[in-house]
């Protein structure tokens, strides 16, 4: 309960401190979380954050696992393994994943759409949100995604705003396809969806695909 009500005053916060509305998340249908976590996801486009500058935008991505053998301390709910992975400087250069295995946990189950992420043996109160803002074509079959880490509480224009582009908490942005590489008219349309709920596309990033080998990487 009080994980929760900490959650609810941290979102009441940054939406009164920044002007920013409450975006619009993927809730219908709800997101199906064993088909979210059935692949490996490659990044398209994101923003930079504390954890991960410009410089290591190659060859990123981010593989979900049902995590029966991570347990979080004072959590009994769902629990996901996540397994990220970049290259810095250059394509299939040295990758930042240092075999840190991160829990993303589901605090309600009634919004599979809103989970709170941190290494696995820090509990919950430590957690970053991951939302996700859509997922499609359909429940049943996942092949782009969108994500944000949280409600966005930075203000880009008169329309939009965006997540933090520093720290931990509050930071991040992405887009995520199936495919190595994501074609221009859904790139178009996934980046139309964050317009129209309020989300500035400024600050994303193109993530490099072309020819990586993802060594070292969790892919599945």
């Amino acid at each position: 309960m009080m994980n929760k009500l900490m959650i609810l005053m941290m979102k009441i916060y940054f939406v009164i401190a920044s002007n920013c509305p409450s975006i619009k998340l993927q809730t219908n249908p709800p997101v199906n979380l064993t088909e979210y976590a059935k692949h490996t996801w490659y990044i398209q486009q994101q923003q930079i954050n504390g954890y991960q500058p410009e410089s290591d935008l190659y060859c990123v991505t981010a593989t979900y696992k049902f995590a029966n053998n991570y347990k979080v301390t004072f959590f009994n709910g769902t629990v996901l393994s996540v397994y990220n992975y970049a290259n810095h400087l250059k394509i299939n250069g040295n990758h930042t994943n240092n075999n840190t295995v991160l829990c993303a946990r589901q605090i309600n189950s009634s919004s599979p759409e809103k989970l709170l992420v941190a290494p696995c043996f820090l509990p919950n109160i430590f957690g970053g949100p991951y939302w996700i803002v859509y997922a499609g074509p359909d429940p049943s079959n996942y092949q782009y995604a969108i994500v944000s880490g949280g409600q966005p509480t930075l203000r880009i224009n008169n329309n939009t705003c965006t997540t933090k582009l520093t720290g931990v908490i509050n930071t991040g942005l992405w887009i995520f396809s199936r495919n190595r590489t994501l074609d221009y008219n859904t790139t178009t349309f996934l980046r139309n969806i964050l317009r129209k709920r309020g989300i500035s596309t400024d600050k994303l990033l193109n993530v490099s695909q072309h020819g990586c080998n993802y060594t070292g990487s969790f892919i599945k």
